[in-house]
């Protein structure tokens, strides 16, 4: 197997040894195949969806300093969401939830632009209604 370097916070490595130490997996390689294999699905089921779908959008950033526009992101698609949740972590991070209800080729564009962002942690997607 290639050998693939990667760089996360010292929080992100702290909670990724914890979870050997608990022996959830048995290395930190393990650990990452899992994660990204979860990735890789969530993203195989939205690039596979066709016509209108409804999604729920969750995205994890860092609320200080700028780099992240994640409300001009929501108001360029708000004619797509039907609902948003504004709340924040024990840690001081913040966390939108949103549903979406659009053609699939719009949700994923939403996305995409919610990914770019450089403050943001983490977008997971599911969808919840719709063709697969």
């Amino acid at each position: 197997m290639p050998i693939v370097a990667v760089s996360m916070t010292d929080y992100d490595l702290e909670e990724l040894e914890s979870l050997l130490v608990e022996g959830e997996f048995s290395n930190r390689s393990d650990a990452v195949r899992h994660a990204i294999q979860a990735l890789l699905s969530q993203h195989r089921d939205i690039e596979s969806a066709n016509g209108t779908v409804t999604a729920v959008l969750i995205a994890l950033y860092y609320t200080k300093g700028q780099g992240h526009s994640i409300r001009a992101v929501q108001h360029s698609f708000k004619k797509y969401l039907t609902a948003t949740i504004h709340s924040h972590t024990s840690d001081g991070r913040c966390i939108e939830v949103m549903i979406v209800n659009a053609e699939a080729e719009i949700v994923r564009d939403f996305l995409k632009k919610l990914r770019a962002q450089k403050k943001v942690l983490k977008v997971e997607a599911s969808l919840i209604g719709g063709s697969h």
